[in-house]
This record gives structure tokens, sequence and C-alpha cells, in this order.
């Protein structure tokens, strides 16, 4: 069901030539909302982790890595390989899919 709905977001907004981050967006509702805040991403309500509000201007995540976007994608799609028992699950993202939040989260000063 919940790749329903990401597929038809992701035709929605192909279909009206709007916004460039709407397949990040889709993702970050179905698979990190639950735990994080996210602005622009409505139903990112999560409290569980972080507010994700200004982490493009953050030095350093998840209290280890020099911020980038590199280190986000790989942070978001294998957080356990990058630091083994932390507190945020596996995703299953693509590496695709893991670069297109990560180009999404820079945005957030």
């Amino acid at each position: 069901m919940r790749w329903l709905i990401v597929i038809s977001l992701l035709a929605l907004g192909a279909c009206a030539g709007g916004d460039p981050h709407a397949q990040a967006k889709a993702l970050i509702a179905g698979r990190c909302g639950a735990c994080h805040q996210v602005p622009g991403v409505a139903s990112a309500t999560g409290r569980v982790g972080p507010s994700l509000s200004g982490i493009a201007s953050q030095q350093i995540i998840a209290g280890h890595f020099r911020n980038g976007r590199d280190t986000l994608a790989r942070w978001v799609t294998h957080p356990q390989a990058m630091l083994p028992g932390n507190a945020m699950p596996e995703t299953g993202l693509s590496a695709a899919e893991g670069r297109a939040i990560a180009d999404y989260l820079a945005t957030l000063d």
C-alpha cells in the first residue's frame, strides 16, 4: 500500500512538472517521517529522532560524521553499516533513493 502511495505521488509530481524533490518527499513520508520532523513534508512529524530542520548547516551528523551530501546519502541508506548499534534502523533504501533524500535534505538550511 505504501508503494502505491509513493508511486502515485511520483506520477502526480511528474505530470505537474512541479517539485523537483517530489520523489525525496514521498520517500521521506514513507520511511523517515514516523521518527523525524522534516520541513516541507507534512506527514513527517515524528519525535523519536531529531528534527531535520537545518540539517544542511550542521557540521556533524549522527554525532560522528562530517556532514555532506555523500555522507547523508550513505547514512540514510545504511546507518547501521556506518555506526553499528545506533538507534536508526536500516531503511531499505536504494543508493539512488538515498541520494534523492540527501539532495533534498541539503536544501534544509
